[in-house]
């Protein structure tokens, strides 16, 4: 069973290739985040968990739902992080969620992928990030491989620690507003932000976005809108945006 958080789709991409190659059952974990709830799985497979790396750390509501969600079956899992630079030290609270969760750790890797937290003022042109997913899939496919043939990922030597126990909480305590968001005259009121953002925190009003106040900063928003028509305060204008389809 292979269960998912993406805000722009890199971990999407990722997850839809181990199904791929695993035959497992897949499933973004926004179809509950958007109600909030919990989930309820059984399987007699590994379980694997995807999603992307927040400031050194797996985004908390992946992290709470997990924590809140009852995992019977197996109990063996595996966790595979997407992220810009590197994954900090997010193994050690993947270890901490496995231990109180009661698995067993077949592996915790990390693919770079391309860069998406646009509003933190970060971004990359179209052809840096056609270059990373091109450089990303033989590792994709290597973790596919030893997942389906229910091998333990290879050990990765931790990042520093600062990004994960410093800068983490300062970004959920101070970065997570969302007064900034705002649309130009090029938005046409399609509703591809409300219907993409994977906790329900934006609505239509007017047949123009207003957005509540549970965001996760996942960008979803910015990078799906057809018109680039979104933007973040200042921090987003005129810088490319990101999002991956499939």
């Amino acid at each position: 069973m292979i269960l998912y958080f993406t805000g722009t789709g890199n971990s999407r991409h990722v997850a839809n290739k181990i199904a791929k190659a695993t035959g497992d059952a897949i499933e973004d974990i926004a179809i509950h985040l958007r109600k909030h709830e919990t989930g309820s799985y059984q399987s007699e497979r590994p379980y694997v968990f995807v999603g992307p790396v927040y400031a050194g750390r797996l985004p908390r509501v992946m992290t709470k739902f997990i924590e809140e969600s009852l995992f019977a079956g197996t109990s063996k899992a595996y966790f595979v992080a997407t992220c810009a630079e590197t994954p900090w030290i997010t193994i050690r609270y993947v270890e901490r969620l496995v231990k109180e969760k009661g698995f067993d750790l077949r592996g915790f890797s990390s693919i770079l992928m391309p860069q998406s937290y646009i509003t933190g003022g970060l971004s990359q042109p179209e052809e840096a990030c056609s270059k990373i997913l091109h450089e990303a899939e033989p590792k994709i496919s290597e973790i596919a491989a030893l997942i389906r043939d229910g091998k333990a990922l290879p050990k990765e030597q931790p990042g520093k620690s600062y990004m994960s126990t410093v800068a983490n909480p300062i970004m959920y305590a101070t970065m997570m507003g969302t007064g900034k968001f705002h649309v130009t005259e090029s938005c046409i009121g399609c509703g591809t932000c409300a219907a993409k953002c994977p906790l329900a925190n934006i609505q239509m009003v007017g047949g123009k976005p207003r957005w509540g106040k549970d965001c996760t900063q996942c960008n979803a928003c910015i990078g799906a809108c057809p018109q680039g028509a979104i933007e973040y305060g200042s921090k987003t204008v005129g810088k490319p945006r990101y999002y991956l389809a499939n």
